[in-house]
């Protein structure tokens, strides 16, 4: 068998490089994992099973954190001393528990010294990433007292009834990460919910989440985390002066609003797909209840006809006093309920054609647009007109 060879010079970092969670050839997230390295350094057979590796996520290849890169350089030394040709060990894995939180949590003392960024030589073991399902969000943002809010679709936060804020990561799968650190500073009954939504490490914390917090690095977000933030942003300004959440996420489209993305190619699938889960994040979660009990509040009557976009213009020409800057407001949420009509319904093929030009005129684009110029323009325009309902809901009459 042919082992790969390699000097021990080049287990030392060149020119100073320290190992970031970013892969140095694509700048894609890397995940912790484990490998047999077996290799001749410098004449010396190594032998190292379960070594602690970072993976790119995109790609193939693979680095060593620090503490795997000193590992091998301490052991091909010892070999030196002792005049040893051969080393051949298996790692054993840790299993640290570190101080924090009443509650015990499932979580991988691995995480925290092997992912880079993490550890520190204050505060031991307060960033150690824990993994939750996503469901664990569904409290958050549906039940009296609690907010849940988006800076993007991978990086948001937790408001409890007692004003306790936890910031979040949404993994590439899907999971929901948080610091243990962090997780100790909420009330006991609290950390007794999060248990039970808790599972093992996945061993991923790549996300705009772990770019902020670890990186301070803030890249711009995609336009559909803009509009999610956005939409964050009204219902809190909105349960501010109304005592009430206007819209809520449940279980399946917490799920959705994670997910968002840019569409990845323009076929009718992609197109009702697209229509289909902004319209849930966006016009779907609207409560039709909460909007008539705000109309209520402030005065107004409320047909019985109506649904939940014309209960939200209704508010927002009361406020404003205004009905053309209500309904200009609301727009880019008509269209987009048109555009889901338009894919999500039997209609004739004039019928559905009639229909798209509306959403394109009304975008100002081009009848043949493409999807991703569509989804684009629509999310833009979301987030613009929900900034300027926050105002509305702030400083209207």
């Amino acid at each position: 068998m042919d082992y790969i060879k390699m000097q021990v010079s080049d287990l030392f970092p060149k020119d100073g490089h320290v190992q970031r969670l970013y892969c140095d050839n694509c700048n894609g997230y890397l995940d912790l994992a484990y490998t047999d390295f077996i290799k001749f350094v410098s004449e010396i057979y190594m032998e190292v099973i379960g070594l602690p590796i970072l993976k790119c996520t995109s790609r193939t290849e693979e680095f060593l954190p620090d503490r795997s890169r000193f590992a091998i350089i301490e052991l091909h030394r010892r070999a030196m001393e002792n005049g040893s040709n051969t080393i051949s060990t298996t790692r054993k894995k840790t299993i640290e528990i570190f101080d924090y939180c009443n509650v015990s949590f499932d979580y991988d003392s691995d995480d925290y010294y092997y992912l880079p960024g993490l550890e520190r030589s204050f505060d031991k073991g307060f960033l150690t990433p824990v993994f939750f399902n996503s469901r664990v969000l569904y409290k958050y943002d549906s039940v009296p007292g609690y907010r849940l809010q988006f800076a993007s679709t991978t990086y948001g936060s937790i408001v409890t009834e007692d004003d306790s804020m936890i910031s979040l990561g949404i993994n590439r799968n899907g999971h929901v990460v948080m610091w243990l650190g962090d997780i100790e500073k909420l009330p006991e009954n609290e950390q007794h919910y999060l248990k039970s939504e808790n599972i093992q490490s996945d061993h991923s914390i790549g996300s705009e989440f772990y770019d902020g917090q670890i990186e301070c690095k803030f890249t711009d977000p995609t336009v559909e985390g803009q509009a999610l933030a956005a939409r964050t942003a009204l219902i809190e300004s909105a349960n501010d002066r109304f005592g009430a959440l206007i819209s809520h996420l449940d279980s399946e489209v917490v799920e959705i609003a994670l997910g968002l993305k840019a569409p990845l190619v323009d076929t009718e699938k992609e197109r009702k797909a697209i229509a289909d889960n902004l319209n849930r994040v966006f016009v779907e979660a609207l409560s039709d209840s909460i909007l008539k009990e705000v109309i209520q509040k402030l005065g107004v009557s409320v047909p019985n006809s109506t649904r939940n976009l014309k209960r939200l213009q209704l508010i927002l020409t009361t406020l404003l006093n205004d009905d053309s800057a209500a309904a200009a407001l609301m727009n880019p949420l008509f269209v987009l309920y048109d555009l889901r009509v338009a894919y999500s319904h039997l209609l004739s093929d004039e019928k559905k054609n009639e229909i798209i030009k509306s959403v394109t005129d009304r975008l100002e684009l081009p009848e043949n647009a493409d999807i991703f110029s569509i989804h684009n323009e629509i999310c833009t325009r979301l987030k613009s007109s929900l900034i300027d309902m926050k105002s509305a809901v702030e400083r209207g009459s």
